[in-house]
C-alpha cells in the first residue's frame, strides 16, 4: 500500500490525554506497517489505569498504551511492559546510521 493512501499520515492526538502521539518502529512486528502511532505519555490515564486493570483481570504486571495503525486508522492498545520499554525499544532509529 502506498503511504500516500494511508489514513493517518500526521501525528494524531491521544484521546485519553491530548498528547501528540509519536511513531513506534513496527518493522519487525506483525502489524504490516513500518510504524504505529503510539502515545508515550506516562501520565496518560489509559496507561496509568492499565497497570491495575491488567493485574486485576489477568494477573500480569503490565499496562498498555493507546495506538493508531497509520494505514487504516484503526485504534487499539499495545502492551507496555514498563514506563520506558516502548520508548527505548520501539522508537525508529535512523536506518542510515551504520553500526561500527
Amino acid at each position: 500500500m502506498d503511504a500516500k493512501e494511508w489514513k493517518v499520515t500526521e501525528a494524531p492526538t491521544c484521546p485519553h490525554c491530548k498528547t501528540v502521539m509519536e511513531q513506534m518502529d513496527s518493522r519487525y512486528l506483525d502489524w504490516d506497517s513500518p510504524y504505529l502511532w503510539v502515545c508515550y505519555n506516562n501520565d496518560c490515564s489509559l496507561f496509568k489505569k492499565g497497570w491495575n486493570h491488567m493485574m486485576e483481570t489477568v494477573g500480569q504486571l503490565v499496562s498498555y498504551r493507546f495506538m493508531i495503525h497509520p494505514q487504516d486508522g484503526k485504534a487499539g492498545v499495545i502492551p507496555a511492559f514498563s514506563p520506558d520499554y516502548l520508548k527505548s525499544n520501539g522508537k525508529p532509529e535512523n536506518p542510515n546510521d551504520s553500526e561500527e
